[in-house]
């Protein structure tokens, strides 16, 4: 089966997102992830998002996950495998999914990749940096005891 060019372009994508971040293991959150977690990580665990592992993934995966999900299924979802199974997600979304572009920002993803002839999208969040920590969240701006006045 030859694939099509903008399947290609949007494929090329989701590797090379992939090998910049080099997850240590992945969790797929459905086949189609898992092939190409296979293809592309060769040597990196993968696990299937309802067995059971010891602690989080490095990352989890979704391709066909959102498919079919009604908006309050998929943000379940995709809550559930930030608090329990990967702190960092990249999820590949087609255009008749039930979670839009400000959903999905409202959820602390970025857009990495839109693919307006395929109609795909590729959204990635990552714990550690989906807040820019505020000006005034430092010791700077803390209480000093020493400068209160009864």
């Amino acid at each position: 089966m030859q694939i099509s060019r903008p399947d290609r372009r949007w494929r090329g994508q989701l590797q090379t997102r992939l090998l910049a971040i080099r997850p240590d293991s992945v969790c797929a959150l459905d086949a189609a992830a898992h092939q190409v977690v296979r293809d592309v990580l060769p040597d990196i665990p993968v696990y299937a998002s309802d067995s059971p592992h010891d602690q989080p993934c490095a990352l989890a995966l979704g391709i066909d996950v959102l498919n079919g999900l009604d908006a309050q299924q998929a943000q379940h979802l995709i809550s559930r495998v930030r608090l329990y199974v990967a702190p960092r997600l990249l999820i590949a979304t087609q255009s008749d999914c039930a979670l839009d572009d400000a959903t999905f920002r409202a959820l602390g993803f970025s857009l990495e990749m839109a693919e307006p002839a395929e109609g795909k999208r590729l959204y990635y969040y990552d714990l550690d940096t989906y807040k820019i920590v505020p000006d005034w969240l430092n010791a700077r701006f803390w209480a000093h005891p020493e400068r209160w006045e009864p």
